[in-house]
């Protein structure tokens, strides 16, 4: 065979002895020639360069996309956290609305200035008035677990401009009217609660335990019950 059309040959199953796609006999014939031709050894050479370079750089792909995808996840994760928040707020949110809406547009109590500028606490239903009002006001929320029953209380105190609780009036809702007669019943014996009353399925009492004591000792009493307090 003519030695040109040998080298052509040669050269054009050169790419696929890299590969290892050649007949062992083609592979031996081929080894055999590389020995004696200069030419086609260093077309060879190039080809082998050439599908190592392809190959790193199909690696640098690969590894490039391999960082686009944790970037695109940790982008996602931030989002996704960002969103969580922005919900949890707009939840405290709307709870303190509604904690607030049912303090004062449910009760039927409203802390209001009389003639001489002075807050007084009102009672719409019934007209009563406490008077003397003159210093530091709060209204404590919070609810109790009564079995399986959720029960909510809210105590309106009032202080004198010594920061002593001069009035605290609770009112428990939860419960229904034969529970709330019961419960009724038997505070009436207790010297701590009196001027009990039931209306609109709301238990009202003053609490006597809580008179004489200074707002900071009311704080930490209602700390066990993780009260929300409303300063007015």
């Amino acid at each position: 065979m003519n030695p040109n059309n040998t080298c052509s040959l040669i050269e054009d199953l050169l790419p696929l002895y890299v590969e290892d796609m050649v007949t062992e006999t083609s592979k031996k014939e081929i080894e055999e020639h590389l020995k004696e031709c200069d030419r086609c050894s260093e077309i060879l050479r190039s080809i082998k360069e050439e599908n190592k370079f392809f190959t790193n750089e199909e690696l640098f792909e690969r590894e490039t996309n391999d960082n686009r995808e944790k970037e695109i996840k940790c982008i996602k994760n931030i989002k996704r956290k960002i969103v969580i928040n922005i919900i949890i707020t707009m939840l405290i949110t709307a709870i303190t609305i509604i904690a607030i809406f049912c303090i004062y547009i449910l009760s039927p109590y409203r802390f209001i200035k009389n003639e001489d500028g002075k807050l007084i606490l009102y009672n719409f239903d019934t007209g009563n008035i406490k008077q003397g009002i003159d210093s530091t006001n709060m209204i404590a929320t919070y609810t109790l677990d009564d079995n399986g029953k959720e029960i909510e209380y809210n105590i309106i105190f009032t202080f004198n401009k010594n920061d002593v609780c001069i009035n605290a009036r609770t009112v428990i809702s939860g419960y229904n009217e034969k529970e709330l007669n019961n419960y009724k019943t038997v505070w009436e014996d207790s010297l701590s609660s009196s001027n009990m009353k039931i209306e609109n399925q709301k238990l009202y009492m003053n609490e006597n335990s809580y008179i004489g004591k200074t707002k900071q000792k009311i704080y930490e009493s209602l700390k066990e019950y993780q009260a929300q307090i409303i300063e007015i």
